[in-house]
């Protein structure tokens, strides 16, 4: 797996984590702390380009799942006492959205019911335009 980064302009700056190959038990920990540091610098908005993910399995969902919760200010809604209920939160769509997931991706997504926490776009323009 490969995971490249590009600081896209929007209305606000925008980080495209752009992933190569499957999201699977023996790389989640990487997407994850490769959000984290995308998320301490500038960007604060997430879309993660899916395009060329064939295949993400459960501890992928958890990594996507960590992500969400990272980008929708978990850390700091955990924190508070007591901490605050994320479990629906509308930030997690405002924050992060994804680009072009595969259709095996996708199902999986849909099926775990993830895919409701994000924003699918099929074309960058447009997920460029909806931060």
């Amino acid at each position: 797996m490969e995971i490249s980064v590009s600081i896209e302009q929007a209305k606000v700056p925008v980080a495209v984590m752009h992933i190569q190959g499957d999201i699977d038990a023996s790389n989640f920990l990487r997407v994850i702390a490769k959000a984290q540091e995308i998320y301490k610098n500038p960007a604060r908005h997430l879309l993660v380009d899916l395009s060329e993910v064939p295949f993400i399995s459960s501890a992928g969902l958890v990594a996507m799942h960590r992500i969400a919760l990272l980008y929708s200010g978990a850390p700091q809604a955990l924190a508070q006492n007591p901490p605050q209920d994320l479990t629906h939160s509308s930030d997690v769509g405002r924050h992060v959205k994804l680009l072009n997931p595969q259709p095996t991706v996708e199902h999986i997504l849909e099926t775990t019911g993830l895919k409701p926490f994000f924003k699918v776009f099929y074309d960058l323009d447009s997920a460029l335009a909806s931060f």
